[in-house]
């Protein structure tokens, strides 16, 4: 970009994530806000809003990710040295190109693209609640105790919590052993609203390029 500096780039590309990040949260927030669309979203299998939530993610990571050797996909993590995957990962970073099913580009619209990831090419697996999140409850807790198996950076990435929550949850995770605790927007009491905290995202977004440069030093 003729006649622009590094410092100057650095502010546009800041721009484009911030643009982004909005675009994302505001196709979640209208299904927590608006009390017709938020009966309807409860009518609807919690696998295929989770899925949802998680493929907004995924979308969004990759374009952090572009230019770098990572890459995020949805699938589970292969163990090196026997024949046993872990359990369903939301997305897992990884380098180099992987095992899918369903997802090869030769389909037209493939339905799906599960990824199957050795456990040496694994980064980070990010796991996501399609909810407002209240607390860290078991399951969560055993989730994160058998992906320490085969990884051991976790995230976990809420889609909301409510706010005055988000310290003693993100210390509980922490001590349930998640290396991060992330959320995308804050609900307002009673439901009333949403509010949106870029810094969180770019933090986020910096995270996602520390792992793409390690080793590159």
């Amino acid at each position: 970009m003729a006649g622009t500096s590094k410092e100057d780039t650095g502010v546009i590309q800041k721009g484009f994530l911030k643009g982004d990040y909005n675009s994302l949260c505001g196709k979640l927030t209208e299904y927590r806000t608006d009390p017709e669309l938020r009966e309807a979203r409860n009518t609807v299998l919690p696998f295929v809003t989770g899925l949802r939530f998680s493929s907004l993610l995924i979308y969004e990571m990759r374009k952090i990710l572009k230019g770098t050797k990572l890459k995020a996909n949805w699938g589970v993590i292969i163990h090196n040295k026997d024949i046993r995957c872990s359990s369903e990962c939301d997305i897992i970073v990884h380098e180099n190109d992987t095992d899918a099913w369903d997802g090869q580009d030769d389909y037209d619209g493939p339905v799906m693209d599960f990824h199957f990831v050795p456990k040496d090419k694994v980064k980070a697996v990010v796991s996501c609640k399609a909810s407002c999140i209240t607390r860290i409850d078991r399951r969560m807790k055993d989730d994160v105790v058998k992906l320490r198996d085969y990884v051991n950076r976790v995230w976990l990435f809420a889609e909301c919590c409510k706010r005055g929550k988000v310290v003693e949850l993100r210390k509980k995770a922490i001590a349930s052993g998640y290396e991060k605790f992330l959320y995308l927007y804050l609900l307002k009491p009673k439901g009333v609203g949403c509010s949106y905290n870029e810094g969180v995202w770019f933090k986020f977004a910096e995270s996602l390029k520390a792992l793409a440069r390690e080793g590159e030093e």
